[in-house]
């Protein structure tokens, strides 16, 4: 990116109109997710190679079911709060506002509550209570749940009103900052376990939570402090259902994989997919920052009626998006198992290479179709994003059934790598037959 480029970009960050506010929210956005990478990444470079593959399959899988279950009390309802708290905000409507933080505090702690009481009698059937046992992991691991809760909460409420950077920054940076150093303290100590790992997580998550709330305190206008509150009960429980439905899709999407491995699979095989998926997530990472960058520019030249302007956008975008993550792809598609032998360890070049390949070539192909999901979103086709989601669900679930009992790993991967594709082509068509563009580089 040259200095010409980089001062545009200043340029169109200053003052305080919408376009502006976007610009900002997208670089700044973006500057956080290029910094959150390396300490995910370090993270689990150090679990990975601390734990070994067996130990490193058990904590992976336990927080994959703790994303699902998370699912009622986390982003569903993060998306309401988001769209309320923006439509209470504009509307000046403070003891609504005031109303739905109660609730949805209230909802977050009794949900946790029930579900930590749930978990905690399954355990005690079948636990045995030692630290490589997985319902004695799951159970310490479910203590994160009103954190996980309350922390997307607040990031929610955050973005409802317009304070992107501060919604992200105790997730995408403190959390995984914070989990680098303890796991890094008991891997000096010599404490570093499955379960001490997963109370790793449970600290970083606090502290997520405290500078989360710090943050909203500060933001937070001052009139809902001073308003009474009132509720929509009927209208708010309504909407929640399809937003935890919409989040169950893209959740269960990103963890069937895990999760199917850890019920048809060895804790190895668990492992060695999360392995490949750090690695396919670097190939990806071009195609997450053009889609921040370009969004506010589709939904300008799409209100304009500048169909050649969204066609210069969407191959434009594809072709540099490609060209990063060519690069990125090239070693671990060419020697796939020295990369991970130098990053991971020889115990995970000899059960992840595979995986690795069919998982940077799948997510190749999608940077290859270029933004077309954020081309149907920005320009008010986001329905139509749906039913592809959908379906690529049910073909990878599918697929993970049919292929992990046989061939492990390698299977779940060929499983995500079909329902990418399938997901590409699926969004691709939508974008060729309704907005009349052609995606991709060419």
């Amino acid at each position: 990116m040259n200095t010409a480029v980089i001062r545009r970009l200043l340029a169109l960050g200053q003052g305080d109109g919408l376009r502006a506010q976007l610009v900002r929210g997208a670089m700044g956005v973006g500057g956080l997710k290029l910094l959150s990478l390396p300490l995910t990444l370090a993270a689990s470079i150090l679990l990975a190679r601390a734990l070994g593959p067996e130990g490193y399959g058990q904590y992976v899988f336990v927080m994959a079911v703790i994303a699902l279950l998370a699912l009622p009390i986390g982003p569903g309802l993060g998306q309401l709060v988001t769209r309320e708290v923006a439509r209470y905000h504009h509307g000046e409507d403070w003891s609504l506002f005031r109303g739905l933080l109660r609730r949805a505090h209230q909802w977050v702690l009794l949900g946790s509550v029930v579900i930590i009481s749930a978990v905690l009698i399954v355990a005690g059937h079948n636990a045995a209570w030692a630290v490589d046992d997985r319902w004695t992991l799951l159970f310490i691991a479910s203590l994160m749940l009103p954190l996980l809760g309350l922390n997307a909460l607040r990031s929610h409420t955050l973005r409802g009103l317009r304070h992107v950077f501060q919604a992200q920054l105790p997730e995408l940076l403190a959390r995984p900052a914070f989990h680098l150093l303890f796991a890094g303290v008991l891997l000096v100590g010599g404490a570093l376990t499955p379960a001490t790992a997963l109370g790793s997580q449970i600290a970083a998550t606090a502290l997520a939570f405290l500078l989360g709330a710090w943050l909203l305190s500060r933001c937070r206008p001052a009139q809902v402090e001073q308003a009474d509150p009132d509720y929509r009960h009927g209208e708010w429980g309504r909407a929640l259902l399809p937003f935890t439905l919409l989040a169950a899709v893209s959740t269960l999407n990103a963890q069937i994989g895990i999760l199917a491995l850890g019920w048809l699979g060895t804790d190895e095989d668990v492992a060695a997919l999360r392995v490949a998926q750090q690695g396919a997530m670097l190939v990806v990472l071009s195609l997450t920052i053009v889609n921040l960058v370009i969004g506010p520019h589709i939904t300008g030249a799409h209100r304009d009626g500048n169909h050649r302007r969204l066609q210069t956008l969407s191959r434009a975008s594809a072709r540099v998006a490609l060209i990063f993550s060519s690069v990125l792809a090239l070693p671990m598609l060419v020697m796939p198992s020295v990369v991970l032998d130098w990053v991971f360890g020889a115990e995970y070049a000899a059960i992840a290479s595979m995986p690795l390949v069919i998982l940077v070539a799948a997510q190749l192909i999608n940077v290859g179709f270029g933004a077309v999901g954020m081309l149907l979103m920005m320009t008010g086709n986001e329905k139509m994003i749906v039913s592809p989601h959908l379906f690529a669900l049910v073909a990878n679930g599918c697929l993970c059934v049919a292929l992990i009992p046989k061939l492990g790993a390698s299977g779940a991967a060929v499983a995500a790598a079909v329902s990418i594709v399938s997901l590409n082509i699926l969004l691709a068509g939508y974008v060729s037959r309704v907005l009349n563009l052609r995606p991709g580089p060419l």
